[in-house]
């Protein structure tokens, strides 16, 4: 059986983002316009790149070599890099004793020449082989399931690949966009690969929300400070009503949604005017997705190559199999219409899109493979 892959709820998200916006705007009385130049986000997010940039030069892994492991070398700078003043991406500090923290494997294999050996050969192949999944279970191995601390060590790697977690949080993130999905006490590549795409998708719809440069790392702080500091915002938008709704529910919420925002706007740009009718007047014409909005993962939903404006007529034959369209566009009527109804909704055999690029040719293939008749 299939796992279904989680996915952030786009209405949710709408809310969420609404809720932000305003949040950094009450908090300083500017307009959020960009990650990069908001005083809100510079302020309390800026720190991150600043602990990346330190981290790596204190680890200076690109001047590592193969004889230095087992030397202490690599350990001693692996420490340096956690202990870093303003790094709270890691609870490294003995608040609980050193015996509880993190890090502590490292001090102890400094008296343990064949731990230190092993531990540094494990770190080494961290920042210089491409065997990420591997790696992260001899690391497991080594500090045990400290899914903050292993997280860490991978965004020191590659902030643009990678991300540091605080698996508490983070769920609560997910939970208010609506992605049923949880990092708590499942340390493990794969959910760690799942909470990478996760944040993914909500850099690419923050992308599309802010028309803006958004990195990784910002869809990070965005889903930080969404579950850590806006906690009165969250409640404002209330979403349990939502989720409580059925699945065809949830979706008609959605579509509709999307049919007022960003999507259509899109679409509106793109086609200009009907897609086969060239029917100028907006309001009469429908945002229809050519690849179902179920079936479609979230970059797919927000892609205007899976999108055509249509009018009603056509668009209703087109959700139900009814009509289809071939790679130059031609319009495909199913055996099943009839010619009486293909009459009375003016459906006419020479029909086509008024224009096709590649990009719509996978979508196009989806409809007629699974939904044309």
């Amino acid at each position: 059986m299939t796992t279904k892959r989680p996915q952030i709820d786009p209405y949710l998200f709408e809310l969420q983002f609404k809720a932000f916006l305003s949040f950094a705007k009450e908090q300083t009385g500017i307009p959020f316009i960009s990650f990069v130049s908001h005083p809100y986000t510079e302020k309390h997010e800026g720190y991150k790149r600043e602990v990346y940039k330190d981290a790596r030069k204190a680890l200076s892994f690109q001047t590592w070599k193969k004889s230095d492991i087992g030397s202490g070398r690599i350990i001693s700078a692996t420490i340096k890099a956690i202990e870093i003043h303003q790094n709270n991406l890691v609870p490294w500090q003995s608040r609980f004793g050193k015996e509880a923290r993190p890090q502590q494997p490292l001090y102890e294999s400094q008296n343990n020449p064949k731990n230190q050996k092993l531990i540094e050969a494990t770190i080494f192949k961290l920042y210089h082989e491409q065997k990420e999944a591997e790696t992260l279970g001899e690391l497991t191995t080594i500090f045990g399931k400290t899914y903050p601390l292993l997280a860490y060590f991978f965004f020191i790697k590659d902030l643009s690949k990678y991300l540091p977690i605080a698996p508490t949080f983070f769920d609560r993130a997910f939970e208010l966009l609506g992605a049923n999905f949880k990092t708590s006490r499942r340390c493990s590549w794969e959910n760690y690969s799942s909470y990478i795409n996760l944040l993914g998708e909500l850099k690419t719809m923050l992308i599309d929300a802010l028309s803006s440069e958004v990195t990784l790392l910002d869809a990070h702080s965005f889903a930080w400070i969404l579950s850590s500091q806006m906690e009165e915002k969250n409640k404002a938008a209330n979403i349990q009503e939502y989720l409580n709704l059925s699945d065809t529910e949830r979706e008609a919420i959605v579509k509709s949604r999307i049919g007022q925002g960003q999507f259509r706007k899109h679409l509106i740009n793109y086609w200009s005017a009907g897609a086969v009718t060239d029917c100028a007047e907006l309001k009469l014409l429908r945002s229809s997705h050519i690849k179902p909005w179920k079936n479609s993962n979230n970059t797919e939903r927000l892609d205007i190559y899976n999108g055509l404006l249509l009018s009603p007529n056509l668009d209703a034959c087109f959700d139900s199999g009814f009509i289809s369209f071939d790679d130059a566009g031609n319009i495909l009527i199913s055996s099943q219409l009839s010619k009486k109804d293909l009459a009375a909704l003016d459906i006419q055999h020479n029909m086509k899109l008024s224009k096709i690029e590649p990009e719509h040719k996978k979508y196009l293939a989806y409809h007629r493979e699974n939904i044309f008749k």
